[in-house]
């Protein structure tokens, strides 16, 4: 299958349960009630809020089929019986919606997920996650968009978790990162993380170095905590 964090394809066939990630999809897509739609009122000059709208309604099944209606940016619907075709084209759309989300940071194809207050208040993790899934289970795509390393995370295939300092979206914290990664002595490196020290001290990264392989530890504390 595709995986979501990308173009490229992953085969999962290690699973301790003899299922593929492929497996588990098709097992759930079988379990759809075709007789039975959620309907999906879609404006094309916002699809992210019409798909929230519909997936919050208590009416809303994962089980069941979609009905999507296309309008235009004003408002007048789009004359087209959904067979498939405007279903795919909205999970399509919304898939790319939700790369922009305020969940998200990084670069177009290597992002992670970041705290939000209000997205969180809102439970937007929890559609997002929902409308992936009903997205892939539902035949749509993935948002092809996760940073890799953290896909594999995510579906536990790296126990651990490490993030590249080019991944990092802010350029200062990014430069900050790489001039202590860069120090070739003790003594240069404590003078940059005592410049940096401020930077260090909010994200409860900030320690006395007592060696030169300290800097790896705390390049990595910081990166696990910004991700």
């Amino acid at each position: 299958m595709a995986s979501t964090s990308g173009e490229h394809t992953t085969s999962y066939n290690d699973e301790p349960d003899g299922l593929t990630a492929a497996d588990v999809i098709s097992n759930l897509a079988l379990k759809i009630n075709k007789t039975s739609c959620s309907r999906f009122n879609i404006n094309r000059a916002n699809v992210w809020d019409g798909a929230y709208r519909g997936f919050k309604r208590s009416s809303y099944s994962p089980n069941s089929g979609m009905m999507v209606k296309f309008s235009d940016d004003v408002g007048l619907a789009e004359e087209a019986i959904d067979t498939g075709g405007p279903t795919r084209e909205f999970l399509t759309l919304l898939m790319e919606a939700i790369r922009t989300r305020r969940i998200f940071e990084g670069k177009d194809y290597a992002k992670y997920l970041t705290f939000h207050s209000k997205a969180a208040d809102e439970n937007e993790y929890f559609y997002i996650g929902r409308m992936i899934a009903v997205s892939i289970v539902h035949g749509g795509p993935g948002p092809c968009c996760l940073s890799p390393n953290f896909f594999m995370y995510l579906v536990g295939k790296d126990k651990t978790f490490e993030a590249p300092i080019d991944d990092i979206p802010d350029e200062e914290i990014k430069k900050a990162l790489l001039e202590i990664k860069n120090a070739t002595s003790l003594s240069e490196l404590r003078v940059i993380t005592e410049k940096h020290s401020s930077m260090l001290q909010t994200a409860g990264c900030y320690r006395f170095m007592r060696t030169l392989e300290d800097k790896k530890k705390v390049v990595a504390d910081y990166i696990q905590c910004r991700f």
